[in-house]
């Protein structure tokens, strides 16, 4: 009887090690740490998707993702591939679907499928790493093991509710993510039963939780009393919802400003991010149609808090220099943020971030088609469009019917993003076409497929404030208008002084005599003998009125003239293609925004009357008039005006080599930076606004800096100084006469703005590429000038 059950033992004692020793499959294991979980578009991710333990091979299953439409976007992996498991290499045999040591692309869709053969590792192996190979940059993905070892370990680890499908909570080293924030952490373990009391501590608030023991990933957890089943979230992004959001609506305020709160944690970041201490959201400012970007503080550890002023549900382009997050955010809500480099994890916290989640899971289609040719085929173009709308719409179809609880808001939003993206590109087409403007065919598919279908609210993506201003100017150029403006009815307002004024009068009174003999005259021929005799005779005074209604000045009286006939004209092409209300008073602000921007002085208060009954949406207007209250106290400001020059010094002189030098003779014995701008030119005035940065930083090197304003008026010109604080004593702006500046121009071969050069100490302008934008290439050539 004892040598049965000693025989008995022994057979199972072998069947358990045979047991132990069979294949095995790990179907989407967890991993610890990667180097390449990018966001799959502009960086790489590559995830294990199965492993195969077998008794004669090793296989590991990636799949990589990168976006396939650029041929700079490659990746390749080396032979020395290899596993680590126990401090013991396994070399990579083949592998199935590239080739080693070669560049190339993901398939047509961003993604590539790869299975990877490698000897043996032993079968009994819980944990492993994957190296390509020893290089400096080689892939690598570290603590790679199957989800059901991963369920024993409860620290790290991330749960969410089994009912809800939320995540509610996360133990992470000292740390614990709960309630939309970050807590410290102490917690009490019992290894034989595995469960654990934590306690949670933030700014004096406790809450305690227990954690119960595992079963097969799942637990029971008590927070602050509440009892709840949870289960480990061991993918990257968070697990498909055990239900279906079926809500098809967006949050709307009407316009309303309220905010957004944002806590985050941009965790593990690599070497390389950490001189980036802040996180950034952009997005579209909707009523001046300029991208802002708000700027969350890191601290060491990478958390961060913010407020961001928000009206309506809207897209959001975040930490495009690290993260590239594609998402959309809505007021009124409180978002937790997970960003991890080191496992890779994308995940969002909060009562209503479901969409959020889903967007990490599966990112917004990036793809659209653009008219790269002048004069190219628009029936061919619009065919092409169509089709890809389309066919962007069936993969979201398709994707939600493989994943049936994706959200129904989900759906809408990726076919949103993919129609207004090809919107943006489909109105920025009309610039290939002939005089800029639609076929016909091409009008007609812009009105029925985007006008018509406008999204609720329009901020929902940022492409649809783009497609507006293509459509609508297009529209315009078919309400013909006629205008009249004559300069002689306004000659005190377009002349700088007396002497213009004394002038124009004079020359008037001229022109309505010989416009009386002329009309008396009956044969025309000898009414245009009497007109050229009139113009040879008054040659010298003709050339000055000419002079006077080119100037900034008189053009700029003009404009405000005629600012609300062509406003008006504005307002009847919406009409025409039935704009609401809403869409008007947008626009109607848009260009109030655009002649606040151009010009960088208020609008006069006629004008703001008009707007306010053409805006008839209060949130708009009051947007529109703080702006415009902005520039009145700007130019009611006062400052030094010793540093401005209309150029007395060089009265009289035509050459533009001579009036330069003259310009620059007081500042011989410095380096003389010089600037060459317009009022009108908008990189100009980007390079300005950060005229402070550039002096602080080239404050040691006793440098002189001179502005030369092209064809700016006055009044524009000072406000533009003043608003960027392009002032010092160190600083002198020249405004002077428009031949004069053209002669300066002609002599530095200037052919764009803003054009910098620079001079020795001498005065001697050097023939040496300058761009005061780039300071540390402009602080050494600095000091190279000074052979420094």
């Amino acid at each position: 009887m004892k040598k049965f059950f000693n025989t008995l033992f022994v057979t199972l004692l072998c069947f358990t090690a045979s047991w132990a020793q069979k294949p095995a499959v790990w179907d989407n294991p967890t991993t610890e740490f990667g180097t390449d979980y990018g966001d799959g578009f502009f960086n790489t991710v590559i995830d294990v998707t199965r492993v195969e333990l077998k008794k004669d091979e090793t296989t590991m299953a990636v799949r990589v993702q990168l976006r396939s439409d650029y041929p700079d976007y490659r990746f390749q992996f080396t032979k020395d591939t290899y596993l680590l498991a126990d401090g013991v290499r396994y070399p990579v045999v083949s592998a199935d679907g590239i080739e080693f040591d070669k560049y190339r692309q993901t398939e047509a869709d961003g993604k590539l499928d790869i299975v990877f053969h490698f000897k043996p590792l032993p079968l009994g192996t819980k944990v492993f790493d994957f190296i390509e190979g020893d290089g400096e940059r080689a892939f690598q993905i570290k603590g790679i093991r199957p989800v059901e070892e991963r369920h024993k370990m409860l620290f790290p680890s991330y749960w969410r509710n089994e009912k809800t499908g939320d995540w509610e909570i996360a133990f992470i080293d000292n740390y614990a993510i709960y309630d939309c924030k970050i807590w410290n952490m102490k917690a009490e373990t019992n290894p034989t039963k595995g469960e654990a009391q934590i306690v949670l501590e933030s700014d004096g608030k406790t809450v305690n939780v227990m954690v119960g023991k595992d079963k097969k990933g799942k637990r029971t957890i008590t927070i602050d009393g509440r009892k709840a089943v949870y289960s480990m979230i061991t993918e990257r992004f968070m697990p498909y919802y055990p239900t279906k959001d079926t809500r098809t609506d967006f949050l709307d305020t009407n316009y309303k400003t309220d905010t957004a709160t944002v806590i985050g944690w941009i965790k593990d970041m690599p070497e390389h991010y950490r001189s980036m201490n802040t996180f950034d959201f952009g997005t579209q400012d909707f009523f001046q149609d300029e991208q802002v970007n708000f700027n969350a503080e890191l601290d060491s550890l990478g958390r961060f808090s913010i407020k961001i002023p928000l009206m309506n549900s809207s897209e959001f382009f975040c930490d495009w220099q690290r993260c590239f997050m594609r998402t959309m955010l809505e007021p009124g809500k409180t978002y937790f943020l997970l960003y991890d480099f080191k496992e890779g994890r994308r995940m969002w916290m909060g009562e209503d971030v479901r969409l959020q989640n889903e967007l990490f899971r599966h990112p917004l289609n990036w793809n659209s088609i653009r008219m790269e040719e002048d004069g190219d085929d628009f029936d061919k173009y619009v065919a092409s469009v169509d089709s890809l709308i389309k066919t962007q719409h069936a993969q979201v179809d398709e994707l939600c019917r493989q994943h049936p609880t994706l959200s129904t808001r989900f759906n809408l939003y990726c076919k949103g993003s993919a129609t207004w993206q090809q919107a943006h590109d489909f109105g920025q087409a009309r610039f290939r076409a002939k005089d800029y403007h639609f076929p016909e065919n091409a009008k007609k598919y812009a009105y029925e497929n985007f006008w018509l279908k406008l999204p609720k609210p329009y901020t929902l993506y940022r492409d649809v404030r783009q497609f507006w201003c293509d459509y609508l100017d297009d529209a315009t150029l078919n309400v013909q208008t006629t205008y009249s403006f004559n300069m002689f009815d306004h000659i005190d307002e377009i002349t700088a002084d007396q002497k213009e004024r004394d002038m124009l009068k004079e020359y008037k009174v001229r022109m309505d005599e010989i416009d009386k003999e002329i009309d008396a005259i009956p044969e025309m021929e000898k009414k245009q003998q009497k007109a050229n005799e009139f113009n040879a005779a008054n040659a010298d005074i003709i050339k000055q009125v000419v002079r006077i209604f080119n100037s900034p000045r008189a053009r700029d009286v003009a404009n405000n003239y005629l600012l609300l006939p062509r406003w008006q004209n504005q307002l009847n092409a919406l009409d025409s293609i039935g704009a609401d209300k809403l869409v008007k008073s947008i626009m109607m602000a848009k260009m109030a925004y655009d002649e606040l921007d151009y010009n960088r002085k208020p609008l006069t208060t006629a004008t703001m009357d008009s707007l306010k009954v053409w805006i008839d949406t209060p949130e708009v207007y009051a947007d529109l008039e703080k702006k415009n209250e902005y520039y009145q106290a700007l130019t009611n400001r006062q400052f030094d005006k010793r540093i401005l020059n209309t150029g007395k010094d060089v009265q009289g002189m035509t050459e533009g080599e001579e009036i330069l030098k003259k310009l620059l003779e007081p500042y011989k014995g410095k380096i003389v930076l010089i600037d060459v701008w317009g009022t009108w030119c908008s990189p100009c005035k980007e390079a300005l606004s950060h005229s402070e940065e550039e002096y602080a930083r080239l404050a040691k090197y006793d440098m002189q800096f001179v502005y030369l304003a092209n064809n700016s008026p006055m009044d524009t010109w000072e406000n533009v100084i003043k608003e960027y604080n392009v002032t010092g004593p160190n600083v002198t702006h020249f405004n002077l006469e428009i031949p004069q500046q053209s002669a300066i121009e002609r002599y530095l071969q200037i052919n764009s703005f803003p054009t910098y050069k620079i001079t020795d100490k001498q005065g001697n302008i050097l023939d040496i590429k300058v761009d005061a934008r780039d300071l540390n290439s402009l602080e050494d050539l600095v000091k190279m000038i000074l052979g420094k």
